[in-house]
């Protein structure tokens, strides 16, 4: 099978688009394949259809049906770099802006993008969709960070989420007060966000997690180890595709983190965020703070780069 490709790097988070049509039965074996090292190599896919002309510039569904503000915003930057008619031009003159409808997700995406000097992809933002949900729990009669673990775990609401800023910032001494999670609902994706002192930074922490909250049954979850305010280590896993993946960065995790602190704070606030590959800046504002209806609860914005492009060919065994 020959298909059309373009690579992108969205803050490292490395996203293949598919730009040629693949049935749905096969997308989760050639994501698999095309995420190859020997092949493409990569963190994620998109599979993607050009609209010719309406409000939408293209549709997009994940590799496992899951949301991706990093794949949002490397599409944007390719419908930026193409010149897509769909893309229109902002009030800053720098920067054009468009519709993409993602698979999972109710409401067309607000993407915005940027070229450079050489008409190349630099920069791209995502305005996340929908009404996220944001809860905080007590974690209680477990130690991640100590050798092996129990499965014994204690789940509690945290009703004051300052208790989780003192918590987190250290003004409780680390041995004295219990660990505190936050859990993040975004349309298409779930995250939980932890102290990155009290869980060890292993695949099974996310497994562990997911069942002690309840969320085994998620399409894709993320578990945002976070330390400080402002560095986040991202693992999500696809439960279609069964994949876990250390993402070189990570948008809705980002997102995530943003939102629990506007939630605590109780305001909206700006915030940047280190990760593996690169930074991410987000506004976010808290759930519960009404505003225009059209204002996203949360934008994510930073560095994309057009890495390669053409086609490639890979065999798909179930074809």
């Amino acid at each position: 099978m020959g298909l059309r490709f373009a690579k992108l790097s969205p803050a490292g988070n490395t996203t293949i688009l598919v730009l040629d049509p693949v049935p749905e039965s096969v997308q989760a074996e050639v994501a698999a394949g095309l995420m190859n090292p020997a092949i493409l190599g990569g963190e994620q896919v998109g599979f993607v259809t050009l609209m010719a002309q309406g409000p939408i510039a293209a549709t997009m569904r994940m590799m496992g049906g899951e949301f991706c503000g990093n794949a949002a915003r490397s599409l944007g930057a390719y419908l930026a770099s193409i010149r897509h008619p769909s893309m229109r031009t902002t009030d800053d003159s720098s920067k054009s802006q468009g519709l993409i409808q993602v698979y999972g997700v109710d409401t067309p995406i607000l993407v915005q993008a940027e070229l450079d000097e050489e008409e190349m992809p630099c920069w791209a933002s995502c305005a996340f969709p929908g009404a996220p949900k944001v809860d905080f729990f007590f974690v209680e009669t477990l130690s991640w960070a100590s050798s092996g673990l129990s499965p014994n775990i204690r789940i509690s609401p945290c009703v004051n989420p300052r208790d989780l800023l003192e918590s987190w910032l250290g003004k409780v001494s680390l041995k004295l007060r219990p660990s505190v999670v936050a859990v993040v609902r975004l349309e298409g994706i779930t995250h939980i966000v932890v102290d990155g002192r009290d869980y060890r930074t292993e695949e099974n922490i996310l497994l562990e997690l997911s069942y002690a909250l309840g969320l085994e049954d998620e399409a894709c979850i993320g578990v945002m180890f976070r330390y400080g305010l402002d560095e986040i280590v991202p693992l999500v896993h696809v439960a279609a595709t069964n994949t876990f993946v250390w993402e070189s960065s990570c948008a809705s995790g980002a997102a995530a983190v943003a939102l629990v602190y506007a939630s605590a704070y109780g305001e909206a606030g700006c915030y940047d965020f280190k990760q593996p590959g690169g930074a991410l800046s987000v506004t976010a504002r808290p759930p519960d703070v009404e505003e225009e209806p059209s204002d996203s609860y949360a934008t994510v914005c930073g560095d994309v780069r057009l890495v390669a492009e053409g086609t490639v060919f890979i065999d798909i065994v179930s074809a």
